[in-house]
């Protein structure tokens, strides 16, 4: 008889946002290899259907819906239709997140409301759309995609900083609450990923030795792979961390530690 839970997501069902690519491509794949079923939601509509048909090629069962996450009701029409498609709802993951390099200096006020509604509120609008159904299954598992800028300071991305920290602490009180109704609510933090969002941002440093530099700054000596952060979110969602709530994970090959 195993003495430890298991990361087996079999019989589980997930909504994955923003995980047409990037690191909630990575995220999907990742639960999906672990048994779980997987709405996956994003504003890009071909690469989402084009995920989805890869991943029932490959075996496991996916589905697409467009999905503004800043709209209230259309979390109402993903969490009928996950509950219409699969029969539960057990996970969710908010990993649909925006980014601009910008400063204090030169952000301006429609970038930090458009970056608020979509990496803060959306995540808001979200696990308040899952919990009623989260409580009547008798628990979940929620994780919420931060970033390792709540502890690492970069200037340039200093509005993108102050929503993942909210986020982060989002997070982490709300998982104080829900743990009376057996929802798990945890944070991971990815450094730079070798994602679409990490390359654009790099093309917007245009001196060779700074990106040089960006990548030497992390001990490990490379970007992560989005598998990497799938895998870690596949463990936090199963029920091998079953008294694992309201904690911060950073996957970054220790880059916010320096």
């Amino acid at each position: 008889m195993r003495r430890t839970n298991s990361n087996d997501l079999s019989g589980k069902t997930a909504i994955v946002t923003g995980g047409a690519r990037g690191l909630g491509e990575g995220i999907a794949w990742a639960l999906a290899e672990n048994g779980a079923r997987v709405m996956i939601t994003d504003v890009l509509d071909a690469e989402g259907e084009a995920l989805a048909a890869a991943m029932g090629g490959a075996g496991h069962k996916a589905v697409f819906r467009h999905h503004d996450v800043r709209d209230a009701a259309a979390w109402q029409e993903i969490v009928a239709a996950t509950l219409a498609e699969f029969g539960g709802l057990d996970i969710l993951v908010n990993n649909a997140g925006i980014n601009f390099v910008e400063t204090i200096e030169s952000a301006t006020e429609e970038q930090f409301r458009n970056i608020v509604e979509v990496n803060l509120i959306g995540p808001f609008i979200g696990m308040q759309a899952v919990i009623p159904h989260m409580k009547d299954a008798g628990g979940g598992s929620i994780v919420n995609l931060s970033s390792n800028s709540t502890r690492k300071v970069v200037v340039s991305t200093t509005v993108y900083s102050a929503t993942k920290a909210a986020l982060a602490n989002l997070t982490k009180t709300s998982a104080a609450w829900l743990g009376q109704y057996g929802i798990r609510v945890n944070s991971v933090h990815p450094g730079a990923h070798d994602t679409e969002m990490v390359r654009k941002g790099f093309e917007q440093v245009t001196d060779p030795a700074i990106r040089e530099a960006i990548l030497n700054a992390i001990p490990l000596g490379r970007l992560g792979r989005p598998e990497e952060t799938g895998a870690l979110v596949a463990f936090l969602a199963s029920d091998a961390a079953s008294y694992i709530s309201g904690g911060e994970y950073f996957i970054d090959g220790a880059n916010s530690n320096i």
